[in-house]
């Protein structure tokens, strides 16, 4: 039977390249039989700032978002965190999600999938690894940095036909996180 994945985009601003980046994700996943992939896009979800006086460490966070945020992470075994890189880090949205939350991560297994710049988005990695080495998420041991080259925009920021410019390693790389994520 395939495990339920939950694909988690967290970059949530204008012009963003994280849904080709999920497509190619996507796509990646379709070849793996033991793996059923949904889409959870933060862009969607508009969490509001985890403000609550108690940390989920300590009791759940119960306004209606968080409640909702919490159901739908439940329903997953495992999850796949793709980030860009801002600021060598993770973006804001994402690092919020991730604050509403303690035991829905907990012992489930991950792929960090990251994308940038300079470093293919390994700051951004280090920094979530940090953070699910808290929450006692299961990291599979294969990260996967994407490396975006300038030359790849069109005068309006956007990347074309992502796919073919991610090469052979960054797909062998995501098929072999696939295949320990679903084990």
């Amino acid at each position: 039977m395939a495990k339920k994945i939950q694909l988690i985009i967290g970059s949530t601003r204008q012009n963003r390249l994280a849904p080709q980046f999920a497509a190619w994700i996507e796509a990646q996943a379709a070849q793996n039989s033991d793996i059923e992939l949904e889409v959870v896009d933060l862009k969607e979800w508009n969490l509001p700032f985890m403000d609550s006086p108690v940390p989920p460490a300590y009791g759940p966070v119960d306004t209606p978002e968080a409640k909702a945020w919490t159901a739908k992470l439940a329903e997953a075994e495992g999850f796949i965190f793709l980030s860009a890189e801002y600021n060598r880090s993770v973006p804001a949205p994402l690092k919020n999600a991730l604050d509403y939350t303690v035991a829905e991560w907990k012992e489930k297994p991950a792929i960090i999938a990251t994308y940038g710049y300079i470093d293919g988005g390994a700051s951004a990695s280090r920094h979530l690894e940090d953070i699910f080495a808290w929450l006692k998420v299961a990291v599979v041991d294969t990260k996967v940095n994407m490396l975006i080259q300038k030359d790849w925009l069109d005068e309006n920021g956007a990347v074309t036909n992502l796919a073919a410019h991610l090469d052979e390693t960054n797909t062998e790389t995501m098929q072999k996180a696939l295949t320990e994520l679903a084990a």
